[in-house]
């Protein structure tokens, strides 16, 4: 998926003391403001699993640049760069959690209006994890003294997708 041309079709939010959220969005151009607000809020950690994916969609198409997040996907990655079965959310809700994930909505049509059953459980389901599993990935980091080094990656998240966004791929690299 192109985050430049393709629209965003919903967003979940999952705040453990209040509940899901699956909030639709109707209008390519306009922006869900509380939802921006949220994703700017320095106070109010967001956490995402592949949050530059995510997060090139949400600040390109509404204008923020996002702050305080967390991302399990890295968290896996630091832990087993080189993890067999992949460090997908399923796999890693599974390994980590005990949880089988259903993805058989993953490549349904998300822009049509009346979602299905299923696909409403998975877009839950795809948010309802990741607290407990970014926290089960941050104790392994721990064991393996690489917690820090997952904090200092997810602090640069916001500065990665920005310069993405403004066209610079490596600013790093000679």
């Amino acid at each position: 998926m192109d985050w430049r041309s393709e629209r965003i079709a919903l967003c979940q939010v999952l705040v453990k003391e209040h509940g899901l959220s699956i909030v639709k969005i109707k209008k390519r151009d306009k922006v869900p403001t509380n939802l921006a607000a949220l994703l700017q809020d320095n106070s109010v950690q967001k956490v995402f699993h592949h949050a530059m994916f995510d997060l090139r969609f949400l600040c390109y198409h509404w204008g923020v640049t996002a702050q305080n997040i967390a991302c399990t996907k890295i968290a896996a990655k630091l832990i087993d760069p080189a993890k067999r079965e992949g460090h997908s959310l399923s796999n890693l809700v599974r390994e980590y959690l005990g949880v089988t994930l259903d993805k058989s909505s993953r490549k349904s049509d998300w822009l049509t209006w009346g979602l299905s059953p299923e696909q409403w459980k998975y877009a839950g389901d795809d948010v309802k994890y990741l607290h407990d599993l970014l926290h089960a990935l941050l104790r392994e980091l721990e064991k393996r003294d690489r917690r820090n080094l997952a904090l200092m990656c997810f602090a640069h998240i916001p500065t990665q997708v920005q310069l993405e966004i403004q066209g610079f791929r490596d600013v790093y690299g000679y």
